[in-house]
């Protein structure tokens, strides 16, 4: 099977990372900034709750120890990928920023 032509908004095609374009609209850029700022705070949430969840069931001795474990680690790479986002949106915010003055 050939593998598909990478995506040319992506940076680098084996890991999947799109590059986030900084659109010349500071208001657009600010939206995007908040956006993943809200979507990282509730995803911390979530790993919190999961981790109180996984304390609970451990001193239940609950079997579905495992389950939790894979969510945990689920919701750990989404903050992960989150937190990474919002460095590359941080970034791209400063440079609209540095081209307005």
């Amino acid at each position: 099977m050939k593998r598909p032509e990478p995506d040319r908004k992506c940076r680098r095609a084996d890991r999947h990372t799109p590059v986030v374009m900084s659109p010349s609209d500071p208001s657009a850029v600010l939206a995007g900034v908040k956006r993943t700022e809200a979507l990282l705070r509730d995803a911390r949430s979530v790993l919190r709750r999961v981790d109180a969840l996984a304390a609970k069931a451990s001193a239940a001795e609950d079997p579905s120890g495992a389950l939790i474990a894979e969510v945990r680690a689920a919701c750990e790479h989404l903050v992960s990928q989150l937190a990474h986002r919002q460095q590359i949106e941080r970034r791209s915010a400063k440079q609209v920023a540095r081209r307005l003055r």
